[in-house]
């Protein structure tokens, strides 16, 4: 669905809160997706994707069963729609208990491992929906942005969308990027996403962006700028917009797949795996109705907090806090029963280790608590957590950290383990049950165990898993420099600057 008048969706059109079986059709949708040299037909039922989208498909039916319905959707007052939770836009603390909950939920019913679930980016739309009147203050004669956004907004809860992003520029020379150097328009264009033209049916658009996690299997892609690439020197390259992941023109290049292949090794979480994509854009047509920004950075740099300045508002919410805490307590919980399964947990070391993972556990629900506690209604009346932008960087670093210690309490057997064939067969099987058993534990028991402790952190999905929670918010070290800019350290100083007006103080020698 690409054309001018697509969004303008009556209430009697809505479809409602996603199913599994809407969802998995809505994919056969003529995308152009390669992996490893080939294009893939139907990515349903391709096995590098397959069991993804079948996780999703199941997550989906849930949201619409008996036992979910009422914590993962809400009725949409304007279309009477029953729609998920994820799509709510706040208005008062009780509304952001419900945000929380469900994503809560989600994270729980896929282990805390997925970056870019359908949770993950409605906050993004809502977070833009907030500026609504700074994006329409910077005027195209052929649209209104922020009429845009508001009119997208309605779309996506009315049809339970699930969209990725794609933020960043592709990583060829970045010395040469738009944001870093002066040169002809030629020459910055060359990588970077850019306009080509402007036509009646709206803008083409030409060039590269990565990464986008779960391009393969969302409906919707949200194409916009990072904190760390929001300022330009070339107004060609300012744009933001959301088209359909089969929009013509687009082609999406799937990267080597971290779930398994073959035998009969378990591997638990590795059917979450959340494809990263670059995503190449031949001459696009984004039709006018889903421009959010043109040429003018203004309101997305405002949004982001890229020129520094004090950030209040927190519209992302809870779905990639709700995702750290389960991630975090997770690897808690595994580690530990892993030192119980090889009996060290007494051990001093080990305990201090232990201890260490759920210190992390622990200050993360506390800041939980803390950005909760400072919820409050913005001049718009959407209601927003408190500031929260420290947290994820100070996940970024942590979560490396919580991989590093699992390592170092299962030792070797988190790579050493019998696979499921090996367990079922009896000449092996005299041998495991002798020499790779656990404390008070059946060989079954504990390389089950180390199996799901490596998928956590040695496997190629644990070290995507670990690479992910790195960058996934953008550069760390920028993040830190906005927040330093943004950091309000008056009080203080000006008690400093009090304090040197005079001599200070000092003892004096008898």
């Amino acid at each position: 669905m690409s054309s001018a008048t697509a969004l303008k969706i009556e209430p009697a059109q809505a479809m409602g809160a996603m199913t599994g079986r809407r969802y998995i059709e809505s994919l056969r949708d003529g995308r152009e997706v390669w992996i490893d040299g080939e294009q893939v037909r139907d990515v349903t039922v391709h096995p590098a994707f397959k069991l993804m989208i079948g996780a999703l498909a199941r997550v989906y039916d849930l949201q619409n069963s008996q036992r979910y319905r009422d914590e993962m959707t809400f009725l949409e007052p304007e279309s009477g729609v029953r729609t998920s939770v994820s799509w709510l836009l706040p208005h008062s603390a009780a509304d952001l208990k419900r945000k929380r909950r469900n994503s809560e939920l989600w994270n729980e019913l896929t282990w805390g491992q997925l970056g870019r679930s359908p949770d993950i980016l409605a906050p993004y739309i809502i977070s833009a929906l907030h500026l609504k009147d700074e994006f329409s203050k910077v005027k195209h004669r052929r649209c209104d942005f922020g009429e845009n956004l508001e009119n997208y907004y309605k779309y996506c809860i009315r049809n339970d969308l699930f969209l990725t992003h794609a933020l960043g520029d592709p990583q060829v020379d970045r010395s040469e990027q738009p944001q870093n150097v002066r040169r002809g328009v030629q020459e910055d264009t060359q990588v970077s996403l850019h306009v080509v033209e402007e036509t009646a049916d709206g803008v083409i658009v030409t060039g590269g962006k990565q990464l986008s996690t779960a391009a393969v299997h969302s409906q919707e892609c949200y194409v916009s700028l990072s904190a760390t690439f929001a300022n330009r020197n070339d107004p060609n390259c300012v744009l933001a917009f959301a088209i359909p992941t089969s929009s013509p023109g687009l082609t999406i290049l799937a990267r080597e797949p971290v779930s398994r292949w073959f035998g009969s090794w378990g591997h638990p979480l590795q059917m979450l795996d959340e494809q990263d994509c670059m995503l190449f854009f031949d001459r696009v047509l984004v039709p006018w109705d889903r421009l959010f920004m043109l040429y003018d950075p203004t309101p997305m740099v405002k949004m982001l907090g890229a020129a520094g300045g004090s950030v209040n508002f927190n519209f992302l919410g809870w779905a990639n806090l709700c995702r750290a805490h389960f991630r975090m307590r997770l690897m808690t919980a595994v580690a530990t029963m892993v030192a119980q399964a090889i009996g060290v947990i007494e051990y001093r070391e080990v305990a201090a280790k232990l201890g260490e993972m759920v210190t992390y556990c622990e200050v993360w629900r506390h800041a939980m608590e803390g950005v909760e506690h400072e919820a409050g209604p913005s001049p718009t009346g959407q209601w927003s957590l408190g500031p929260g932008r420290g947290l994820h960087i100070w996940f970024a670093q942590t979560s490396g950290r919580m991989v590093e210690l699992m390592r170092e309490i299962c030792g070797s057997g988190i790579i050493m383990q019998p696979s499921e064939r090996d367990l079922a067969n009896p000449k092996l099987r005299k041998y495991l049950d002798r020499y790779m058993r656990g404390k008070d534990v059946d060989v079954e028991y504990k390389s089950r165990l180390f199996r799901l402790a490596h998928d956590l952190a040695a496997s190629s999905f644990g070290m995507r898993q670990d690479i992910y929670e790195y960058w996934h918010g953008g550069d760390p070290n920028r993040n830190r420099i906005n927040l330093m800019r943004s950091y309000d350290q008056r009080a203080v100083m000006d008690q400093i600057r009090d304090l040197l007006k005079q001599p200070l103080p000092h003892g004096e020698v008898s």
